[in-house]
């Protein structure tokens, strides 16, 4: 049997969602068709693994409790959209301090997943939590002015303490998520 499943590091700390929920809440009202993430699904996805066979998540984890990295502080700070202004498809909170960090982390992921059958990442990894996505962007220019009104905002720093590999349950309300397992760092 398969399960669609991910690598991330879950946003757990409620005065971030409680900014970021506030935001989101500036971005609807540009009148857009507007699919926004559920504060609880709110993360930084380290790795999308896509459908694996379950048989392989004990050395999955195994491998993965391999891994030595050192807990370290993150600072969620600005906001941006996929792929560009011209064309959004997605809007996100940036990363600032501590991105080396989450980089470094994604090559370890990268690395151990490499040892099984998995999808190998062609594309540079880049930090960002999506918010959500446009459908259909409504009034485009203020949708801009709302992102870019935020482009330097803080909304604020945690430390990285674990990162888990997430199950996936596509539903038409939206996705559901739960935890297959939990890497604590060093």
């Amino acid at each position: 049997m398969s399960t669609r499943c991910f690598f991330a590091v879950e946003l757990e700390t409620k005065p971030i969602i409680d900014k970021i929920t506030a935001f989101q809440e500036r971005i609807v009202e540009t009148g857009g068709r507007i699919k926004l993430v559920a504060p609880e699904n709110l993360h930084l996805t380290i790795k999308f693994l896509g459908d694996i066979d379950e048989k392989i998540l004990p050395e999955l984890q195994k491998e993965a409790e391999t891994t030595s990295l050192e807990k370290f502080q993150i600072e969620y700070r600005g906001a941006g959209c996929l792929p560009s202004f011209q064309r959004i498809n997605s809007i996100y909170i940036d990363v600032d301090k501590g991105k080396e960090k989450l980089v470094e982390l994604a090559q370890v992921v990268e690395e151990f997943c490499s040892k099984f059958d998995l999808r190998k990442e062609t594309r540079k990894y880049k930090t960002h939590l999506t918010i959500g996505r446009i459908k259909y962007p409504g009034d485009k220019q203020l949708l801009v002015e709302r992102i870019q009104e935020q482009q330097e905002e803080l909304f604020g720093e945690v430390e990285i303490t674990s990162f888990q590999l997430k199950k996936s349950i596509l539903t038409p309300k939206g996705p559901i998520y739960s935890d297959l397992f939990r890497i604590n760092l060093k």
